[in-house]
This record gives structure tokens, sequence and C-alpha cells, in this order.
């Protein structure tokens, strides 16, 4: 019997239970030493049942006080079993549990005579389940979507983000369900659990389908939660809607893309114009001496339509790469379709049904002319080829709001009743020399030029098609100020400039060549160099005093806006004409021309030269 007791002893020592025993004649309390140092008393104080209640905390006492006179009421068995908040001696709020039992007299009115139960202190059990609360409240009300599933892959827990992600109605419980109709894995649920285990963390991106069956793009984090033996007891998922970043970081990688092969393109182009500029003008040279019916002249001109090509070819890679010169001007875009139509229908031919619808009163937009002209043309081409059977194209403009940018913007649309494209094909779109036509048939270039002369001209293009279903381009432009400009009459054409003293500095040896000839030839006194340092060390002592100066705009050592200004502040008369295969920021603005400046795009005729000269000479004010 004595070890006994001692066990029990022990147990209640070691399990920190404290026990009490109140006699309700004597009004004897008995505590045990485990529950006077939960409390803070002393082992030999007095325990009365007014100071017990005393500590009692505030919030609790109403509720332990109906709980009292309920467990020492005769109608019911006596029992009490209740969790409250004491204030210990020191001031420490402690919860506590009790359980106790009440007997009542055997004889006579039934009446409590004694009160026996044990208390044991749980605020560590009450904090923890506390933190549990509040977090399965933040959870729950949590916006990212949260899961937890068993070792088996089976949702534990999913809060009301994950059903909102896949579209469930608010009462749909997924507890019970596999993670994996959540997260279309190609793995194996358990390879896929395993490679959850192994790496700790495992991310991935996929495409997912909704309740309703819209696509969507699913970020996944898949954190696994283990034993201390290493055993996987849970798995801990959050899930994301990233479609919209996925489609941003698409759009930056085209972009990017785009960038890389349009700077390539551009330097191709710049060469590539040198080479026919001393193609072309050279041709002229040629021509110039010989009868109209020289044996040679045939096959010479024949080249010189084909260096023509070549250089439509260059100003394409030009466009796209934005590197191409352009002058753009106060439009008004209906006007310059209704010019193009004529054009247009020559293009697609008579099983192909034109139709143009034309907003009223659309603000003017700000464009090159004819880069518009351009882009009508390719797109129309572009749906010509893709309805060999005959078909619709439709011209449209209308004022919208444009999806990218505050504000109201121009829509051009052209749209075809065509075989349309796959998502493929779309992706790869504007880049130069893709296509999807036979060997000869096309150069890849069209769309390359349409892209780059919209996003020059500050506008956005985008495409909508799917297999057999047509094609639609659409083409936001930002309007302009001001009205649009009344297009001027052509100069007439002179038999030649009149005779100037120039200066012309070309730092390719070719292009310096042939452009002397050229100008030799048109009757000028010229003056060569090399580059702008020899121009200006000479152009003072000249004579006579040279009217014009002639120069390349990207040239080693001294750019050719730096001569200008330099020769300009010498011989105030001094007129400049720019030439340039494509666009630097010396005399232009991303790639528009500057107020004021002169300019004649590589590469060039004879004829081409000698106008451009006699506007400049007899034209504006001199620099």
């Amino acid at each position: 019997m004595h070890d006994r007791d001692e066990r029990l002893r022990q147990a209640i020592r070691f399990g920190n239970i404290g026990i009490f025993d109140h006699d309700h004649d004597s009004d004897v309390i008995f505590w045990s030493l485990e529950l006077r140092q939960l409390y803070g008393w002393d082992p030999d104080e007095l325990v009365t049942l007014p100071k017990i209640l005393s500590h009692i905390h505030p919030d609790d006492a109403s509720r332990i006080g109906a709980a009292v006179k309920r467990a020492h009421d005769p109608a019911y068995d006596g029992a009490f079993d209740l969790e409250h908040r004491i204030i210990d001696r020191a001031g420490r709020v402690r919860w506590v549990e009790v359980r106790s039992k009440t007997l009542f007299a055997d004889s006579g009115p039934q009446r409590p005579i004694r009160t026996i139960g044990a208390v044991q202190e749980i605020t560590h059990r009450r904090t923890a389940e506390e933190r549990l609360r509040v977090l399965d409240t933040v959870l729950s009300s949590s916006a990212q979507a949260i899961a937890v599933a068993d070792p088996d892959g089976t949702l534990t827990f999913a809060n009301a983000a994950v059903r909102r992600l896949w579209g469930c109605a608010d009462s749909d419980d997924l507890s019970g369900r596999s993670l994996f109709e959540l997260w279309k894995t190609a793995e194996e649920p358990a390879v896929a659990l395993r490679r959850i285990r192994d790496e700790g963390i495992h991310k991935v991106e996929t495409p997912a389908t909704r309740v309703d069956g819209s696509r969507f793009y699913l970020g996944i984090s898949a954190e696994a939660v283990c034993d201390a033996n290493g055993a996987l007891t849970q798995v801990l998922v959050t899930f994301a809607d990233v479609t919209d970043r996925k489609r941003l970081e698409d759009q930056l990688m085209q972009a990017q893309k785009m960038e890389s092969i349009g700077r390539l393109a551009g330097g191709i182009a710049h060469d590539f114009n040198n080479l026919l500029t001393v193609i072309s003008a050279g041709l002229d040279l040629g021509l110039a001496p010989l009868a109209p019916d020289h044996p040679s002249r045939p096959r010479l001109v024949e080249v010189a339509d084909a260096a023509q090509s070549a250089a439509a070819l260059t100003r394409h890679l030009l466009a796209f790469s934005r590197r191409e010169i352009i002058a753009p001007k106060v439009l008004d875009l209906n006007d310059v379709i209704r010019r193009a139509e004529k054009m247009i229908l020559r293009l697609i031919g008579e099983d192909v049904e034109l139709q143009v619808a034309c907003a009223e009163g659309l603000p003017p937009i700000r464009f090159d002319p004819g880069q518009v002209e351009q882009i009508l043309v390719n797109l129309a081409a572009n749906a010509r080829d893709a309805m060999p059977s005959g078909g619709r194209l439709k011209i449209e403009t209308s004022s919208v709001r444009c999806p990218y940018r505050d504000g109201t913007y121009t829509l051009l649309a052209v749209s075809d009743s065509g075989a349309g494209m796959t998502d493929d094909v779309r992706a790869k779109l504007f880049e130069p020399f893709f296509t999807t036509k036979g060997p000869g048939q096309g150069t890849g270039l069209g769309l390359a030029m349409v892209y780059g002369a919209v996003q020059q001209n500050g506008g956005r293009i985008e495409v909508v098609s799917e297999p057999n279903q047509g094609t639609t381009f659409k083409i936001f432009l930002p309007p302009a100020d001001g009205a649009p400009a009344q297009p001027s009459p052509l100069a007439p054409a002179a038999d030649g400039s009149r005779r100037a003293t120039i200066v012309l500095v070309e730092d390719d040896p070719r292009v310096r060549r042939t452009a002397n000839s050229a100008l030799t030839s048109l009757g000028h006194d010229v003056h060569t160099f090399a580059n702008g340092a020899d121009a200006l060390t000479a152009v003072a002592s000249l004579r006579p005093v040279p009217e014009l100066l002639i120069t390349d705009v990207v040239m080693p050592g001294m750019n050719g806006r730096v001569l200008a200004e330099r020769a300009a502040a010498m011989l105030p008369g001094l007129r400049i004409l720019f030439v340039s295969g494509y666009a630097e920021d010396v005399i232009v603005e991303r790639g528009i021309l500057k107020t004021g400046i002169e300019f004649l795009a590589k590469p060039y005729s004879i004829e081409q030269l000698a106008r451009r000269i006699r506007e400049v000479l007899d034209g504006g004010a001199p620099r």
C-alpha cells in the first residue's frame, strides 16, 4: 500500500497536477504542494474559498461561478470539468484545467459535503492552440491559394483562395480529394511526391484548366514537411495564377529577340546601302553616254531595276530595325487609305473582295506617309497570299481606347478571311526572313517592315488569328496635334542643277569615288575628303567659297553632325545635305528626322542626288 501511494504521489508531481479537497461542513480546504506552487502560495499558507476566487481571471469569473453553482446542484451529477484563466501571485495569467467531483449527503437534505479534484496547468497547450487558431484564420482568409496534403497526396486543407483560383463553388470542400486533381503533373503522383520530399521545395509552372474549362498558367510551390526521421508527413502547397507574368515575360523575350535581330539587320542594311549606292550611281554613270538603241543598254537597265529591288529590301530591313530615317507628317488616315485603295485593288486581284469602312471624325495621326502606304500594301499582299482561292479583305478605321496606354487612339484594322495561322507561326510572324511561303515566293520582310514602322512611329500592333478563321492585324496609332498637312505639288524636274562648289565628305572610298564622279558629271566643282578633320582643315581656304557640304552621317572620329556645325560656323552661308544608310541619333530622334535637317537616303541615283542638291541650294535658309 505504501509503495502504491508513493507511486501515485510521484505521478502527480511529475505530471504537475495539483490536488485539492474541500470539506463543505468544516470549510477546510486542502491544497497539495503542486497546487500551491501553481498559484505562488507558501507551503503552509492558509487557503480559503474567497482567496481562491480572487485569483480567477475577471473575464472568466461569471462562467466559473455558474459552473460551480451547477456542480453543487443535487439535480446534476456534481461533475466540474472546465478550463479557465487564473492570475498567480506574481500577476501572470495562466491557463488551468480543473476536474472535480462534488459529493452529496446520503441522508437528509441533499447538500454538498465534499468536493475533490485535480488542477493541471495548460498554458502552453492553450497558447499553441491559439497560435494554430490564428494561423488557421490567416490561412483560410489569405488571398494566397494554400493547400495541405498528406503523404499520399490527399488534400487535408484548402483555403477559399484555392476554390476561387479553380472557379469552384464556395460550398465545395476539396478535402479528401487528390492534390493532383488540381496539379496535372506529367509525373506519376508517387514520383512527384518523392521529388518533393527529396528536394524539400519543388517549384514548377504549368498550364492548368479551371472548372469552367478556361485555361490559365499555374505557378506551384510544394514544400515537404518531414518528421525527425525524414519521413514525409505533409505537403504544403501554394498556387498562383501566373498567366499575366508569363505573358509579360514572353513579350519581353520577344522584344529582346526582335531588338537583337533588328540591330543585326540594321548593320547589314547600312553596309549594303553603301554597296548599292556604288551600284546604282555607277549604273547611271554607265548608262548616261549610251544611245537608246545601244545593245548593252537593256542589260544595264535590268541590273538597275535589280538594284532598286535590293534597295527596297534594305528599306524593309531598316524599317524593321527602326533605323530607317523617317519624316512623319500630320495625316488624315482615311485620306491615305482612299488614295491607296486603287493600288490595293490591283494588288489583291479580282477574286478578293475589298471592303473599306472608315469612321468619320477620326483625330489626325503623325506618321511617315510613305510608311503608311507600305504598311497597307504589305498587309494586303499578306492577305492575298492567305486567300489563294479568293475571299474578303476588310480595311477599317475607328477611334478606340488603347489597351496598352491611356488615351484614345486611332485603330487601323486589316482583316482577311484566309487560312489563319497557328500560335507557333504567329509567334514568329514579325521576324525578318520568316515566311511560310515556298522558295522564291517571298522574302519574309514585309511584315517585319510593318512591325518596325509601327514601332518607330509610336504605335502598337497585335495579331488575332486562328487556323481556318482568318487573320486580323490591329494597329493602334497615337493622335497628333495640329491639322493634316496638304500635299504640295512636286517641284518640276530640271535639266540639271546649277553649277556649285561642293565639299563631299565620305569615309567609304568606293562611295566617295562614285559620288565624286556623279557630282562632276552634273557640272559641280567638287572637293572630296575621307573624314571630317581633313575637311575642316581645308574648307576655309577653298576658292570659290563652298556653297554646299554633303557629308555622311556615321563616320569614324568626327560624325557628320559635328562636322556640319563646325563648318557652318566657319562659313555662315554654307548649306548642308546629310547622307546616310540608316538612322543614328546624330541627326534624328528615335529615327525621326530633326526639324530643319536636309537628308538624302542611301542608296541614291544620280537623278535623286541632283534633285536634292537643287532643292537644298534653291530653298530654305542656310544652316
